[in-house]
C-alpha cells in the first residue's frame, strides 16, 4: 500500500491531494499560501487529512522558490568566475532589446560586474589547452571571493564543454579554500555551447541553491519531526521528478516547477479522453501557464527565459507564462485605458472580496459581480474563509467603473474580456506562432481560475473543444502525483554530422545511458521500471538555434547517414517548408533516464440522486441569465449538460457559458463543445 501525497505551492494558494491505493479516493487540502514560509502553508493542507505523516510513502512536492527567488532578486550573494577577458559575459549578453521596437530598456543581471572575477588559463572551442589553468590566479580569486563575502560562486570557463579539466580543478580549489561558500561549475549544470546561456544558466543555478537547499531542508525536517522518513521527491522543469536532496544542487532545474507539474496531468487526461493535441490552460490566483501537447507529449525546450536577459539552457516543458490569474489587479492608467495584471494582489491581502485588506480590483472580484463566483461559495478548505460579495462591488466601481463612466456590471464584463484576451494572445504564442492550429487542438482548463476563462478562451481561438478535468484547481498537485522521476544528461558533440562516427554516437549515448540507471538504482528503481530516451540536438552549420531530433531508446546503428535522414525529417515537420542545403551540425546528444512511478488508479464513485439544482443570474457577454448551478460531485459518468450552467466544487467554479453542450467522461473529467 502507497500513500502519496502532491503538493503545489502557488502564489494564492497551497495544493494538497492525497491519494489512497486502498480506496482509490483522492482527498482534496487547499488552503492560503504563506509567502515567505512556503513550509507552513505546505503542512497547514498535509493537517488538514487525518493521516499521520509517518504512514506517508512519498511526499511529491512542485514549488515556486527557485523562479520566486530569480524574479525578485532574492537569492544569494553570487560571484562570477571565468577566463580572464571575459568577465562582462553577462552585460553583454545578445544585445536585444525587451521589445522588438524599443529603444530603451532596463536589464539588471544577478552578479554585478564588480563581483565578476578572471583567472589566468584558456581552452579553445576544440578542447585544446592553450594556456593552463594558474594556480597563482586561483588563490587570489580565492581571496577576493573571501573579501567580497559571497555566498555562492559561479564558475563558467571559456570552451569548458570542449575540455572541463580546468574548470573541475578550479571548482575543487575554490570547494577547498572557501569551506563555506556554495560553489556550481557550468560543466556539471550546462556543459554545452554557447557562452552567455551558458553563464547565466551557470549563475542562475548558484543564485537560487542555497535558497533552495534552505527552503528543501527545512521541509524534510520538519516532515521528518512529524514522522515522515522518507526523501521528498521535487518536480522538475522537464516533468520529472528529483529527490529533494539533488535538487538543492540543481536548483535551476526547478524553476517551472509547478506549471510543468500541470502540464503532465493534462497531457495525461487529455489522453485518457482520447484527446491527444491538447493545450494546457492553467490560470492560478498570480500567472496564466500556457502549454502545447501535441500527441500527448509536452513540447520540450532546452532554452528558455525565465525574465528579460536571463536565458536558461536547460530542458523545460515550454511553457509561456504571463501575469494574467484571478488575483490580477485591474486599473486604469493616466490615458483613461484599462489594465488588466501583471501585478496581482497574491494570497495577502488577495482580491478585495476576500475580505483579508485587499481593496483593489481583480478578476475574482469581476467575475463575483457578474454572478460566476457565489459569495456563498466556499473557495478552499481552509476554516473562516467566506467571500465579500459587496467588498468586489465596491472595489470595481471606485477603480475601474467611475473612471470609466461605466456602470458595475459593464466595468466586471470589460475586467474579464480585457483578461480573456491577453491570455487567448498566450494560446496563439504557443499555436500558431509555432506553425499550428488552435482549432485542432482541445483546451484543458485548470487552476483555481481556469474553468471560469476556459470556454471562453476556447471560443475567441476558434477551439471546439474543452476539457476539464475532475480537481482542475489541484491539477499541479495531480501532475506531482503522477509524474517519473528523470535525470537528464547532455554531451557537447559541436562537429559536423559527416566527421561522426556510429561507434562514437553509441559510446555517448551509452555512458549517459549507464550513469542515469546507476542514479535511479541508487534512488531504488529497479531495471525493470527505468526506460531511456535519446535525443539529439541538430543544426544547419552557421545558424544559431538547434532542432531537437528524437533518437527513441535505440543508441546503436547511428550513422552519419541515418543522423542526416532524420535531422531532415524533423526539420520538415517543424517548418513545414523545403529543406535548405548545406552542411549539417550535431551540437550535442542528450539523454533522459526515467523511473517508472507506481499509477495513480483514481476511483469515480458514483452519486446518488440529483438534488435539486439552485438557480442564479449569471452575466454574459449576450446579456444575463438564469442558469441553473450544480454540485461537481453529483454529475454521473455520461449525464449532458446544456449551457448556460455553473458547476461548483471546492477547488474552483466551472462556467459554462451559452451555445455549449457538456457530456461527463467516464473519469470524472467534463468534455465541453463550444459552438464556434
Amino acid at each position: 500500500m502507497e500513500i502519496v501525497a502532491g503538493i503545489d505551492v502557488g502564489g494564492t494558494f497551497t495544493d494538497v491531494l492525497l491519494h489512497h491505493p486502498g480506496t482509490g479516493e483522492l482527498r482534496l487540502a487547499k488552503v492560503f499560501s504563506t509567502p515567505g514560509r512556503q513550509a507552513d502553508g505546505l503542512l497547514t493542507g498535509l493537517r488538514q487529512f487525518d493521516v499521520p505523516l509517518g504512514e506517508l510513502d512519498a511526499v511529491v512536492h512542485g514549488t515556486t522558490v527557485a523562479t520566486n527567488a530569480v524574479l525578485e532578486r532574492k537569492g544569494s550573494r553570487t560571484a562570477l568566475v571565468t577566463t580572464r577577458g571575459f568577465r562582462d559575459v553577462l552585460e553583454l549578453r545578445r544585445r536585444d532589446r525587451p521589445t522588438t521596437y524599443g529603444l530603451t530598456g532596463a536589464y539588471r543581471p544577478l552578479v554585478p560586474r564588480s563581483r565578476s572575477f578572471e583567472v589566468d588559463e584558456r581552452v579553445d572551442a576544440d578542447g585544446r589547452v592553450v594556456e593552463p589553468l594558474s594556480a597563482g590566479s586561483v588563490r587570489a580569486v580565492a581571496d577576493a571571493l573571501r573579501a567580497a563575502e559571497v555566498e555562492s560562486v559561479a564558475v563558467c570557463l571559456l570552451n569548458s564543454y570542449a575540455n572541463a579539466d580546468h574548470e573541475r580543478t578550479l571548482a575543487h580549489e575554490l570547494r577547498r579554500l572557501l569551506p563555506d561558500v556554495e560553489v556550481t561549475a557550468s560543466y556539471e549544470v550546462c556543459p554545452e555551447p554557447g557562452e552567455f546561456e551558458r553563464a547565466t544558466t551557470t549563475v542562475v543555478n548558484a543564485f537560487v541553491r542555497a535558497p533552495m537547499s534552505r527552503y528543501l531542508g527545512a521541509v524534510q525536517e520538519r516532515l521528518k519531526h512529524e514522522g515522515f522518513a522518507r526523501d521528498v521527491q521535487v518536480m522538475q522543469s522537464n516533468g520529472g521528478l528529483i529527490p529533494a536532496r539533488r535538487a538543492g544542487e540543481l536548483a535551476v532545474r526547478t524553476l517551472l516547477s509547478g506549471p510543468a507539474a500541470g502540464t503532465v496531468a493534462a497531457a495525461a487526461f487529455g489522453e485518457a479522453a482520447g484527446l491527444p493535441d491538447v493545450i494546457s490552460c492553467d490560470m492560478g490566483g498570480t500567472s496564466f501557464d500556457v502549454a502545447l501537447i501535441p500527441g500527448g507529449r509536452p513540447a520540450v525546450t532546452a532554452e528558455s527565459a525565465i525574465d528579460y536577459g536571463i536565458p536558461i539552457k536547460v530542458p523545460m516543458i515550454d511553457i509561456t507564462t504571463i501575469g494574467a490569474g484571478g488575483g490580477s489587479i485591474a486599473s486604469v492608467d493616466r490615458a483613461g485605458i484599462l489594465q488588466v495584471g501583471p501585478e496581482s494582489a497574491g494570497s495577502d491581502p488577495g482580491p478585495a472580496c476576500y475580505g483579508r485588506g485587499g481593496t483593489r480590483p481583480t478578476v475574482t472580484d469581476a467575475n463575483i459581480v457578474l454572478g460566476r463566483i457565489s459569495a456563498e461559495q466556499r473557495l478552499g478548505t481552509q476554516d473562516g474563509f467566506t467571500l465579500d460579495r459587496d467588498a468586489a462591488v465596491e472595489a470595481v466601481r471606485a477603480h475601474v467603473a467611475e473612471p470609466l463612466g461605466l456602470d458595475v456590471t459593464a466595468a466586471a464584463l470589460a475586467i474579464i474580456r480585457f483578461a480573456n484576451e491577453k491570455m487567448a494572445n498566450a494560446i496563439r504564442m504557443v499555436s500558431v506562432d509555432k506553425g499550428h492550429d488552435p482549432r485542432e487542438f482541445a483546451l484543458v482548463g485548470f487552476g483555481g481560475a481556469g474553468p471560469m476563462h476556459v470556454a471562453e478562451l476556447a471560443r475567441a481561438v476558434g477551439a471546439t473543444t474543452v476539457l476539464v478535468p475532475p480537481h482542475p484547481g489541484a491539477l499541479s498537485a495531480y501532475g506531482c502525483l503522477i509524474a517519473d522521476v528523470k535525470y537528464d544528461y547532455v554531451t557537447a558533440v559541436g562537429s559536423e554530422v559527416d566527421d561522426c562516427t556510429a561507434g562514437g554516437i553509441e559510446r555517448i549515448l551509452a555512458d549517459q545511458a549507464e550513469l542515469g540507471r546507476k542514479t535511479l538504482e541508487a534512488d531504488g528503481f529497479g531495471d525493470e521500471d527505468i526506460a531511456v530516451e535519446h535525443v539529439a540536438e541538430m543544426s544547419f552549420a552557421k545558424q544559431l538555434y538547434s532542432i531537437r531530433v528524437p533518437l527513441g531508446g535505440d543508441r546503436e546503428a547511428w550513422t552519419p547517414a541515418k543522423l542526416t535522414e532524420e535531422f531532415h525529417r524533423e526539420y520538415l515537420a517543424i517548418y513545414q517548408g523545403r529543406n535548405p542545403s548545406g552542411s549539417i551540425r550535431l551540437i550535442s546528444l542528450r539523454t533522459v533516464v526515467a523511473g517508472k512511478r507506481k499509477p495513480v488508479e483514481q476511483v469515480v464513485t458514483t452519486p446518488g440522486e440529483h438534488p435539486a439544482p439552485r438557480e442564479r443570474t449569471v452575466v454574459f457577454a449576450d446579456g444575463s441569465h438564469t442558469v441553473p448551478v450544480l454540485g461537481r460531485e453529483h454529475l454521473r459518468p455520461g449525464e449532458v449538460l446544456a449551457g448556460p450552467a455553473i458547476v461548483e466544487q471546492s477547488d474552483t467554479t466551472i462556467v459554462l457559458p451559452p451555445a455549449t453542450t457538456t457530456t461527463v467522461h467516464s473519469n470524472g473529467s467534463l468534455i465541453v463543445k463550444v459552438a464556434s
